[in-house]
């Protein structure tokens, strides 16, 4: 937009000359939001917190992570749980009945997803947590001035649709379910971070006083603002190659998706430059 290609209402509001008017550039922006449960845990269950007291431990793990990849960092550094779920509970709600038929129809899919839980990852007060997949809530990206050194306006606009807020209560209600399994409970001490009950409404004002972007952002409209072979509309030379051409939010840690769209672009201009060789 600072170079004069985007919505021109927008750039006109800053006096930036207008080199190509694109509506769609700054719009349709989407995330994976998530909320966390966080638990105190019995600390007899494991040795972790030992582990991360102990510096000469900690130092004697380093040098065998990097001499083979194995010892207590392999585990203590990134120990995950994470699992993709479907929900019935969702997908017969009033709220996911008002929806699109095609989209209904995608979200009933077998491989797609609902929403997904991760636990065990070290980064506290925002882990365990829960993500909402298929967010309907759709945001912008705006300037604020002329200025490209100025930060630009993010609004994710998140909760703003009646669906996600259905799908965050129920798919929260999931993680509380398996959160009282008795395998699990019998090692938690007590609640840290969780909603006041478990009833809709204080679920839904926890998720709203507590929600975090899962920086899976993505910004696509409907209206696309690239062909397929990733030239912005009317324009020869720009190409992009981001996650603002993916239409979609994908359902999956979208790090994937924008390596797989790059990696797309660069095969599109060794064919059309005959880099082959």
């Amino acid at each position: 937009m600072h170079s004069g290609i985007g919505p021109a209402s927008e750039l006109n509001k800053f006096n930036i000359p207008i080199i190509h008017d694109v509506p769609a550039i700054g719009q349709g922006l989407k995330d994976h939001f998530l909320a966390p449960l966080l638990l105190s845990r019995n600390p007899e269950t494991n040795d972790r917190s030992t582990f991360f007291k102990n510096e000469a431990a900690m130092a004697e793990a380093i040098n065998q992570w990097e001499d083979d990849g194995t010892g207590p960092w392999s585990k203590y550094g990134c120990e995950l749980t994470i699992g993709w779920f479907k929900s019935d509970t969702i997908t017969s709600s009033a709220e996911f009945k008002a929806l699109p038929k095609s989209r209904q129809e995608f979200m009933s899919r077998e491989s797609i997803p609902h929403y997904e839980i991760v636990a065990g990852f070290p980064i506290h007060l925002l882990f365990p947590a829960v993500f909402l997949m298929n967010v309907q809530s759709v945001g912008e990206v705006r300037l604020q001035s002329s200025n490209p050194d100025d930060p630009l306006l993010f609004d994710p606009k998140i909760l703003s649709h009646p669906f996600d807020q259905r799908a965050v209560i129920d798919m929260y209600g999931h993680l509380l379910e398996i959160s009282k399994h008795p395998s699990f409970a019998k090692d938690t001490l007590a609640t840290v971070l969780g909603p006041k009950s478990e009833s809709d409404e204080d679920i839904l004002q926890f998720w709203k006083e507590s929600v975090s972007s899962s920086w899976h952002i993505m910004v696509g409209d409907d209206d696309a603002a690239v062909d397929s072979g990733f030239r912005i509309m009317g324009l020869e030379g720009p190409r992009v190659a981001d996650m603002s051409v993916v239409p979609v939010l994908t359902n999956n840690h979208t790090q994937a998706t924008a390596y797989v769209t790059g990696a797309t672009c660069a095969d599109v201009l060794i064919r059309e430059y005959g880099l082959e060789q």
